[in-house]
């Protein structure tokens, strides 16, 4: 006997389900995907909807029948046109079709809605509309957070990619003249080929700095320095071939590096170009200015790359600059020999600070009328491993190039205290010491440091300004320096008279104890007698100013017995004595003084003269 099907629903056959089942699974399905469905009457305009559907449209969770104009109250504006006219094309299609649109719902709500619809003509002959509208506003909000999301990705991106071209253009350019900078040239020295043999030497590169760029900052300001760099910049670039490169590579310093073939070897001829435009006058600020410049020139080889070249003509500036006047030289194996000596020397020196190797020497000093020892000045010399005992010339304008000077002044500022004072514990007679000091370790607040003058008579330490150029305008800041010298009981005296600029202004104003006649004077004083009278008239000035006038460099007789004449009252030089190490000196005293006793002995045992 055959079986009748079940009549549950669940799990049975698609073709034994009641179509009031198939209704209640198809509802189901609905309430889960949250789906909402309409079926409008397009004879008679009446429309059914289930209660997803109104929810969906913010009313209440209920069915509804109505006369189809729920949409039109929820529908949004913007998208009102556009819904229906695909409604209308849909219906006359007759073929299913999809809709999207945007509904306002009554608590003012915006909701995004998609709708499938098809039409269909009933038992009664009426043609009907059925659909299915869900809510997709999720899923657009997160598109649309992801769309900014992206676009925002996209934008910083932009300044990102913006802010690093930037930075990579700052890098490589100059800000105030838009010029290539030293980082962009060396990175394009770097990527220089290397050349065969026989197309050497390659390219000339121009190492130009402008002379007295620093007067213009000092005088004029900032501003007219920077409007006269962005002028010298603006006339180099018109003397610059569109293949070459030009670069600022320093405050008041550029670099040229010229094409290979006819203009690297016209190199020196457009040196002197550059030299020849450069020397006119420069607009600063509604001033015009006069700077000169000076060039350093070298080549580009097999054996020498770009960045080598671009030292190379650093050195060859160099010594283009301690000429005087704008001047351009070239590279050569002899001045890179000169440098690598200069190198060593500097070496050399941090290496003598180091191992305690600068010591003073020291030069006595004679009262002109009784020739007794009335002073010692302090002198710097470098004990050097190979060349034994070097004098200051051999070091002094490299130390100072490298700023240890004040190092060395110090360390011999301590030395030559200590071997004063015990000069002075053994009883030698030495009334006082000088040393050099230049107007910049006037300065220095610990210039005062080594010095024990508490103890000792004023005027037992006397510093020798070396710069007299600067005296002419005492400063605020070098008056009180001064101050506090003269406060600690030091005297001071002004060195080198007669080769700087100090006028007689100057010399009223800081009234120096002493007033040191420069060597180069005191050598031709008895070659005639205008050289006589000179010194003679500098003799009366410092007498007139109660000025104490010392006389160095003294080295004949001669000279010793007219400067006595003249009335000059100190004198020091090679014939009375040279310098010496601080032993030779106190075994010099002691012999002196063991003579001057013989002699003071003997004259008083010798027999009285007969009348």
């Amino acid at each position: 006997m055959t079986s009748e099907p079940s009549s549950q629903s669940d799990g049975a056959p698609l073709d034994t389900v009641s179509p009031d089942d198939m209704a209640r699974r198809l509802r189901l399905a609905l309430d889960v995907s949250k789906i909402g469905v309409f079926d409008a009457d397009l004879e008679t305009g009446h429309v059914t909807r289930d209660a997803v559907l109104m929810q969906i449209f913010g009313y209440d969770a209920l069915p509804d029948e109505d006369a189809g104009d729920l949409l039109e109250k929820t529908l949004h504006p913007d998208d009102r046109e556009q819904t229906w006219a695909t409604i209308n094309a849909g219906i006359a299609s007759g073929e299913p079709f999809f809709n999207a649109f945007r509904i306002i719902r009554p608590d003012g709500e915006v909701r995004y809605i998609r709708s499938r619809s098809v039409t269909f003509q009933d038992d009664n002959g009426h043609k009907r509309l059925l659909g299915a509208n869900w809510d997709v506003t999720e899923d657009i909000m997160l598109q649309q957070s992801l769309e900014q999301a992206r676009a925002l990705s996209e934008t910083r991106y932009k300044a990102l990619e913006g802010a690093w071209r930037e930075i990579e253009r700052r890098a490589l350019h100059d800000q105030l003249t838009g010029l290539a900078n030293r980082h962009a040239l060396l990175h394009w020295l770097d990527s220089l080929p290397t050349l065969p043999d026989d197309t050497c030497p390659s390219r000339a590169i121009l190492h130009i700095d402008l002379n007295r760029f620093k007067e213009i900052n000092d005088t004029l300001g900032h501003r007219a320095g920077d409007a006269a760099i962005i002028y010298v910049a603006g006339l180099l670039e018109g003397l610059r071939h569109q293949d070459e490169w030009l670069a600022r590579i320093g405050g008041d310093e550029f670099a040229l590096m010229l094409s290979v073939g006819k203009r690297s070897g016209n190199a020196a001829v457009i040196a002197e170009d550059i030299i020849r435009v450069l020397e006119e006058p420069i607009p600063c600020e509604g001033h015009l200015c006069r700077c000169g410049v000076s060039i350093g020139l070298a080549h580009t080889s097999d054996a020498v790359d770009g960045r080598q070249a671009l030292i190379n003509a650093a050195i060859a500036l160099s010594y283009a600059k301690a000429q005087k006047g704008s001047r351009a030289m070239v590279f050569t194996a002899e001045l890179e020999n000169r440098n690598r000596a200069i190198k060593q020397t500097a070496d050399d020196i941090l290496r003598g600070l180091e191992n305690d190797a600068f010591i003073p020497f020291y030069q006595l000093q004679f009262d002109a009328k009784t020739l007794e020892v009335c002073g010692v000045e302090t002198l710097a010399r470098w004990q050097h491993p190979e060349h034994g005992i070097l004098a200051p010339d051999r070091f002094l304008k490299i130390a100072e190039d490298i700023d240890v000077m004040w190092r060395i002044d110090r360390l011999l500022a301590e030395k030559a205290s200590a071997d004063f004072l015990r000069w002075r514990g053994e009883g030698l007679q030495v009334p006082r010491m000088s040393m050099n000091v230049s107007a910049r370790r006037l300065l220095d607040p610990q210039l005062l440091a080594p010095f024990p003058t508490k103890n000792l008579p004023k005027g037992t330490f006397v510093f020798e300004m070396l710069e007299s150029i600067f005296l002419d305008a005492l400063d605020g800041e070098m008056s009180r320096a001064i101050d506090r010298i003269r406060k600690a009981g030091i005297a001071i005296e002004i060195d080198d008279f007669g080769t700087g600029h100090a006028s007689v202004l100057g010399l009223t104003t800081l009234h120096p104890k002493r007033l040191k006649i420069d060597r180069a004077l005191i050598a031709p004083l008895t070659r005639g007698e205008r050289h006589r009278r000179l010194i003679a008239a500098i003799i009366e000035m410092g007498h007139a100013l109660d000025i104490e006038i010392v006389a160095e460099g003294v080295e004949t007789q001669a000279q010793i017995d007219l400067l006595r004449t003249m009335g000059c009252d100190v004198l020091q030089g090679y014939a009375l004595a040279r310098p010496m190490s601080a032993q030779n000196l106190a075994v010099f005293l002691q012999t002196r003084a063991v003579a001057v006793a013989d002699a003071a002995l003997r004259t008083e045992s010798s027999p009285p003269a007969a009348e």
